[in-house]
């Protein structure tokens, strides 16, 4: 499925991150059918529109250090396909395939497809670790037309335009994770296996205030986190809170359990740790270079204990300017039931329910603090009531930003001299190969395949 960390080099891929195979895309998003990369559809060169959506374009471009062209060349689908399979072959080599053969397929199949084979096809005498991230449901809103059908009148109200779509999209992950799990108990293997649901951000309100503040379209997303504040890109809970939940039926000692506990998603390499210790003792620890930031918060989930994490930072964003989202810099920062944001932390900030639509908030002040555990709706700022904690907790982030790593763009890294034994049809031209291995682009033929020798790798 879904990437999204990192392809700067190939050494930022999934198959060099440890994954034995890899079956999915690079980018944050693509054409849920047609697997379009950064396109621009089939408008007309020359409309006003499309001259538009080329501006943002190459500025979403620049910013992300690609090429400025990329994604804007017509009838090359080569230029923006992001649809792959990555694994090393026998000889100790990366494969690359671009996949234009599922081309036209809806995703969530496809990924469902393949994470089935995948399974049946394990070796049955080793544990396995399965990453399935869906693209479902991030924009674009698209389902084959079968699945929309199913949800009608009941779908109306604030951004109706997109609901039922957005249904149809939740209801095929519903749909793939039930083959799984079917196949799970065919195979024998229900029992012993861990299932763990878990996300990335609150839904998109897809929001943005066209006042003096903040520039922008006012977009109404089918998304909702209410009565939670705020969404996708802002601080607010509507944007970081998640719902999660875990499920083995023979592996968890207190099923049937909801848990208030504070976690964080790098928890969760700590807490697979953990589970490894206890089923599988012989395994050895996984090395590391640097301390974790992850918490383990294994003996929440299976034996109800107390957590351990008691604050983590939320954010720290020296430069805003967030497409949609926040307009400057802001930091946010958790620690027991207190929350600070610094800088304003939205949009989007308000209260976006699914049928009435926006409760817009007041103009964002500089500094707000709130009570979650008391206010999870973030309605009341208490900064200027309790100002000592506003400034013990502006000290953590001051702490916390001693030890963060600068952010910066790298420079394009020239990859050419470390490929070997590509078989491709027609000479490789530098620029384009400069290009193409930066920014995951690759040939237009049936099938490419670019294999890279490890060893000129590491």
């Amino acid at each position: 499925g879904k990437w999204h960390l990192g392809w700067r080099t190939w050494l930022h891929t999934p198959v060099m991150r440890g994954f034995d195979t890899f079956l999915g895309f690079y980018f944050c998003a693509h054409d849920h059918f047609s697997y379009d990369c950064g396109s621009l559809g089939v408008n007309d060169a020359n409309s006003k529109k499309e001259r538009s959506l080329k501006k943002i374009m190459k500025k979403i471009n620049k910013k992300n250090g690609l090429p400025p062209r990329y994604g804007l060349e017509k009838n090359k689908r080569a230029k923006y396909f992001d649809l792959r399979y990555n694994y090393i072959n026998k000889k100790g080599q990366l494969v690359d395939e671009i996949r234009y053969d599922l081309a036209g397929k809806y995703s969530a199949r496809v990924f469902t497809d393949h994470a089935l084979e995948t399974i049946q096809k394990r070796d049955k005498e080793q544990p396995f670790f399965m990453y399935l991230s869906y693209m479902n449901v991030h924009a674009p809103y698209q389902a084959p037309e079968e699945d929309v059908a199913k949800f009608t009148r009941h779908m109306e109200g604030y951004a109706k335009k997109n609901r039922r779509k957005y249904a149809a999209m939740m209801s095929s992950i519903d749909e793939g994770i039930g083959n799984i799990t079917s196949l799970l108990k065919s195979e024998g293997i229900y029992n012993n296996t861990l299932i763990i649901f878990s996300s990335d951000n609150g839904a998109n309100v897809g929001n943005c205030k066209a006042d003096s503040m903040y520039e922008g379209l006012d977009l109404k997303e089918p998304g909702s986190n209410y009565p939670l504040r705020g969404g996708k890109r802002s601080v607010f809970e509507g944007g970081i809170k998640l719902v999660s939940f875990v499920h083995g039926p023979g592996l968890i000692a207190h099923p049937g359990r909801y848990s208030h506990e504070m976690v964080h998603l790098v928890d969760w390499f700590s807490t697979f740790e953990d589970i490894l210790s206890e089923y599988k003792p012989e395994q050895p620890a996984i090395p590391l270079n640097a301390p974790k930031d992850g918490v383990s918060f294994w003996r929440v989930l299976n034996r109800n204990g107390p957590g351990r994490r008691r604050s983590f930072v939320i954010n720290i964003d020296n430069k805003g300017s967030i497409s949609c989202g926040p307009a400057r810099p802001f930091q946010a920062v958790r620690s027991g039931s207190w929350k600070l944001i610094v800088g304003g932390g939205g949009p989007p900030s308000d209260w976006y329910h699914p049928y009435i639509g926006m409760s817009p908030s007041e103009r964002l002040p500089y500094y707000q603090l709130y009570n979650i555990e008391n206010d999870p709706y973030e309605l009341n700022n208490l900064a200027d009531t309790f100002p000592t904690i506003v400034l013990n907790l502006i000290d953590q982030l001051e702490k916390i930003k001693r030890t963060v790593v600068p952010s910066r763009r790298r420079k394009r890294e020239d990859l050419t001299s470390r490929i070997s034994n590509k078989t491709i049809p027609t000479p490789l031209q530098p620029s384009q190969s400069n290009e193409m291995l930066y920014s995951g682009e690759t040939w237009g033929v049936e099938r490419d395949v670019d294999v890279l020798q490890l060893d000129k790798l590491q």
